[in-house]
């Protein structure tokens, strides 16, 4: 019986070495999505300890470099001085503490970016490592007020207009599947904050007593004349507390049924055809309306009912923004519930003969929220998603086609309600002519879509505050109230245009890169050391 003859060593060549690495990178490739925590230890870790010899203000590379530059030193100069030791060489001893010198110069030497931020900027000379909080604010407190005006403010249409914008990016962003819409929403509700107006509280719930009293025998979608002391009442209410949303609410809800009715009259049994005056007219009370329920969430942006009626307002002209409201307001319902009551009473103002079309943008919103969340989506769902919107009412097709040819409108000899008043004219001509600031939310929006910014909340403040103390910092929120405020997630540059727009918040937590560029108008408060950067921080810190 034969032997098979012995193995023999297998040599690898070079060939196989290549074939060894190919196989070994296209593994890596493959196990990436699993082990990429694992392959970024060490970037982690060099962040990690590049803090600990570092600064704030040093730049990611110039942490690293300082980092690197220890551990290759120390280890080197210990070799080096053990060996001068050996051979009594009193000259090498010399020359390792000159380099200790030089390396501890260097891991010490400002940052190259701190330069841009002048040392004016730093309120009350805050040491990097304050002894005790309490000693932080006496410091603030003891220092000279800084000579320097209040920062700009926002008119209210300015304020209003910024707003109004986030809440359409809002719901673009959610019809579009974006997340980014939650942190829209959140800045909605920091710049909400800002409202000081008076409330009168008695006059307030005398307005909506008498509201209560005069709704009671209307139902909505009743015709413009008769809503007319609602109107009055309402628009009472909303003007004794402007901290309300339920005002503007309702007053939407009822101008939206005032609406519906008048596209009704004009039906295919209408006595006679839509004119341009007429359209002109429908198209002030849905604009009426919309701008209701848009006051209803710059006071309030998760308000019951809010995105409901926004979304009715939008079902014609705007459909996809009517079905990221409704993505809003899905969530928003799932989440808090909401009250059906009030969901039934805006339908009712939609109409009946929209409804059909509000029913199939609600499915889709609904199929949109739940494979947001990873829910199991019914099967009636999906099927009344799949249905095409049907076509516009004449009366809609006819009215948008007259609105939009920009035909100037005639009024009638006996109805001067179509005549605007001189006042709204001349103010019309001054705000145009009148130039305008650059939105702060605007500039920001690059760094703050690409995740370098995040909405700042209570408790990113409240850590800056105990860095700081309380002391001489009653009317800190006072004064910021309503300015825009993010947390810094990752170093950024900043935009251009700064110096000219509305001032804002930024929150430099520890450990994280100061952004790069002229801060303008925008106050940095440094989490880790208190500090206070920007031309307006004597202002918010001591106020006038």
């Amino acid at each position: 019986m034969s032997r098979h003859p012995p193995l023999q060593g297998f040599r690898y060549t070079r060939m196989a070495w290549g074939k060894l690495a190919v196989l070994l990178f296209f593994t890596l490739i493959l196990l990436a999505p699993f082990t990429g925590w694992l392959m970024s230890l060490p970037l982690w870790a060099m962040d990690v300890a590049g803090h600990w010899v570092s600064s704030p203000l040093h730049s990611r590379s110039e942490r690293w470099f300082n980092l690197a530059l220890l551990m290759a030193a120390v280890p080197s100069l210990i070799a080096v001085l053990m060996r001068s030791i050996e051979r009594n060489d009193r000259e090498l001893r010399i020359g390792v503490v000159v380099a200790a010198f030089a390396v501890a110069a260097i891991l010490v030497a400002p940052a190259r970016n701190a330069q841009r931020f002048s040392a004016d900027a730093i309120v009350g000379s805050v040491p990097a490592v304050p002894a005790e909080p309490s000693a932080m604010a006496d410091a603030l407190a003891s220092q000279a007020p800084a000579a320097v005006s209040p920062p700009p403010q926002r008119s209210a249409r300015e304020r209003e207009a910024e707003i109004d914008a986030l809440i359409r990016g809002a719901a673009s962003s959610a019809v579009h599947g974006d997340s980014f819409y939650r942190q829209q929403l959140a800045m909605i509700a920091v710049q909400a904050r800002g409202s000081n107006a008076k409330r009168d509280a008695d006059r307030y719930e005398g307005a909506m007593r008498l509201y209560r009293e005069a709704s009671a025998v209307l139902q909505p979608g009743a015709g413009a004349e008769r809503i007319e002391p609602i109107e009055h009442y309402l628009s009472a209410a909303a003007a004794a507390d402007p901290s309300r949303a339920l005002p503007p609410r309702e007053l939407g809800t009822w101008r939206l049924g005032a609406f519906t009715h008048g596209l009704g009259r004009y039906g295919a049994a209408a006595a006679r055809p839509l004119d341009i005056v007429d359209a002109e007219s429908l198209r002030r009370q849905r604009d009426a309306a919309r701008a209701n329920f848009l006051q209803a969430l710059r006071i309030h942006p998760t308000f019951d009912g809010a995105w409901r009626g926004l979304a009715w307002t939008w079902l014609y002209d705007q459909p996809d923004l009517a079905l990221g409201a409704l993505i809003i307001e899905a969530e928003q319902a799932g989440r808090a519930g909401g009250s059906r009551a009030v969901r039934q009473r805006i339908d009712a103002a939609g109409g009946a003969e929209a409804a059909p079309r509000f029913q199939i943008l609600q499915a889709r919103a609904q199929e949109a929220a739940m494979e947001l969340h990873g829910l199991s989506i019914p099967a009636a769902v999906r099927v009344m998603a799949r249905r095409p919107l049907p076509s516009l009412p004449p009366a809609v097709a006819a009215m948008q086609k007259m609105v939009g040819t920009g035909v100037a409108v005639e009024p009638a000899p006996d109805d001067l309600s179509t005549i605007p008043r001189l006042s709204d004219a001349l103010d019309a001509v001054a705000f145009r002519g009148a130039k305008s600031a650059p939105s702060t939310t605007a500039l920001l929006a690059g760094p703050w879509r690409r995740g370098a910014l995040v909405v700042a909340g209570p408790l990113d403040l409240s850590r800056w505050r105990a860095r700081v103390g309380a002391g001489g910092q009653k009317s800190f929120d006072a004064r910021i109230a309503g300015w825009p405020r993010y947390r810094i997630a990752r170093g950024f540059d900043l935009p251009r245009g700064l110096d000219r727009s509305a001032p804002a918040i930024l929150i430099l937590p520890a450990m994280i890169e100061r952004p790069r560029g002229d801060l303008g108008n925008v106050v940095l408060l440094d989490a880790s050391s208190g500090a206070c950067s920007g031309r307006y921080c004597g202002w918010v810190l001591r106020g006038p």
